[in-house]
């Protein structure tokens, strides 16, 4: 790793509320911090380019970047570039150039349709990207509190919790872990006869948060854990747990091909409706 964080920056309010999150970051890890514009030029045309003019922006938008960066936290080291092409393709490719330790991205979210429409590019880097992604909403930071790392039973789960409490330990605040289960569709009771199922679900849910936990190193024996396992959807579980979290660290699975581009439904839904910042690991 190359002790970097990288930025995607655009000028706007989630990207200054991303940037100043990943600095506050840098700061408290001693890491360097680089900052991205990327051109769009994915429309351009033999007819008409805008790069020149795209690019131009850009570099005067980083320079309000770098006064900012300046202020807020003169004892990091920041550099910028502008950069063309399709954002969320140069943003990948460059953090994984650089082996960065983490790509930073910023997101907004107003109604149902903005939800669809402006996050597509924070939800698609963390799809893509093969180092661990950061999607900051453009929400309040103050009066959170823990760190909540979501789980499902799988061969992640232990790498999940492992960083989840590294995350905790930094921010010397406690880690709730959560495990969401949910009923076959043909399993709801008018098919099912008692609770059998029902226990069985909920102990395999449980049984896999324990194994999880079991896993884990005992690097950070200070680190207060709670678990919670209940009958929810996933990811309304996790959104409903980081509500007022310093952040929440979930997994997604490496795709080759175009699926790469593609995150499962439980970390897209997670994204699109996170109520804190959320770590996104490359996970299987």
């Amino acid at each position: 790793m190359s002790g970097t964080i990288v930025v995607g920056y655009d000028g706007s309010p989630s990207g200054k509320v991303a940037l100043d999150w990943a600095l506050r970051r840098a700061e408290a890890t001693q890491q360097a911090v680089q900052v991205i514009y990327v051109a769009d030029t994915s429309w351009d045309s033999e007819a008409f380019t805008a790069a020149p003019l795209l690019e131009q922006h850009g570099e005067l938008v980083l320079s309000k970047a770098a006064f900012n960066a300046d202020t807020k936290a003169p004892h990091v080291p920041v550099t910028s570039r502008v950069l063309s092409g399709n954002p969320v393709t140069v943003l990948c490719a460059e953090a994984e150039s650089i082996g960065a330790d983490l790509l930073v991205v910023g997101t907004y979210r107003k109604d149902a349709y903005e939800r669809l429409t402006t996050s597509a590019v924070s939800v698609r880097v963390a799809a893509a990207a093969k180092v661990p992604v950061a999607v900051v909403p453009d929400l309040p930071v103050s009066r959170r509190l823990g760190v909540v790392a979501g789980i499902d039973g799988s061969d992640a789960s232990a790498h999940i919790l492992e960083t989840a409490v590294a995350e905790a330990a930094r921010l010397g605040e406690p880690l709730h872990v959560v495990s969401a289960w949910t009923v076959p569709p043909l399993s709801m009771p008018d098919f099912t006869d008692g609770s059998e199922l029902y226990d069985a679900l909920e102990d395999r849910a449980r049984a896999g948060v324990e194994t999880a936990l079991a896993q884990i190193g005992p690097d950070h024996p200070e680190v207060e854990i709670r678990t919670t396992v209940e009958l929810d959807a996933p990811a309304a579980a996790l959104v409903k747990a980081a509500a007022d979290a310093s952040l929440l660290v979930i997994g997604s699975h490496g795709r080759r091909g175009l699926s790469r581009f593609l995150l499962g439904s439980v970390s897209h839904d997670v994204l699109l409706h996170a109520p804190s910042p959320v770590l996104v690991l490359r996970v299987g």
